[in-house]
């Protein structure tokens, strides 16, 4: 384990490897079954847009041919929700459909408890996109963690960014996710705003909240990684 690891571009070969690890820790870590129960749609929902629409900006860790970490990047994210509104989420609503996902139990369950929280934070209370118009997901399996395969991930998506003359990234943490908090300040992200993300599906009435990163490139705190 570890030997011959490399940080690479993305591939078409890496794209099930990818999903694989993108549901398998879904939530905090844990299946994405624990929530929601059809992976094809949740895979489709979380990565089509970067595999299929902008690959260039995906990156993967590679130990000897296998997926074990990845970044999915967007250099404008402007375009992204235009994509994921009129091509993607259309496509994985008929999908859905049609594998009668929208009726499992548990996606009706989900779409009850959250329903109201979603459409009152449908509005978008920050980063300005402006500001910080890339943005990225990063995601080491279990067992790979701890080598820095996850700031190497960051280090080439950043200087694929400074390259396309992109000014700002941000990036979305689960508040509860401590060492996730850690890693991105770090390297150089500073805590920019808080949003509500759903209830917490035990029944207690807690909002989970995801932390919104920011992080400019040409600062003279944020040239380097630490």
């Amino acid at each position: 384990m570890g030997t011959g690891l490399q940080i690479r571009p993305y591939e078409p070969r890496d794209r099930e490897g990818l999903r694989q690890i993108c549901c398998d820790t879904a939530d905090a870590g844990q299946p994405v079954e624990n929530f929601f129960p059809d992976r094809e749609v949740f895979g489709d929902l979380l990565t089509n847009y970067y595999t299929e629409h902008e690959p260039q900006s995906t990156f993967v860790a590679d130990d000897g041919g296998e997926v074990v970490g990845y970044l999915t990047g967007c250099l404008d994210t402007k375009r992204f929700l235009s994509v994921m509104k009129w091509r993607i989420v259309p496509a994985i609503f008929f999908k859905a459909l049609f594998r009668g996902t929208l009726w499992h139990p548990q996606t009706i369950k989900l779409l009850r408890t959250n329903l109201g929280l979603w459409l009152k934070s449908g509005h978008r209370s920050g980063p300005t996109l402006d500001d910080y118009p890339a943005h990225l997901h990063v995601n080491v399996r279990q067992g790979f963690r701890g080598q820095h395969l996850g700031q190497r991930l960051v280090e080439a998506f950043c200087e694929r960014a400074r390259g396309a003359d992109v000014h700002g990234v941000h990036a979305g943490v689960s508040a509860e996710n401590a060492k996730a908090r850690q890693f991105f300040e770090q390297l150089g992200f500073s805590e920019l705003s808080r949003e509500a993300r759903m209830l917490k599906p035990d029944g207690s009435g807690e909002i989970l909240y995801t932390i919104l990163y920011g992080k400019k490139f040409g600062d003279a705190s944020g040239e380097h990684f630490t």
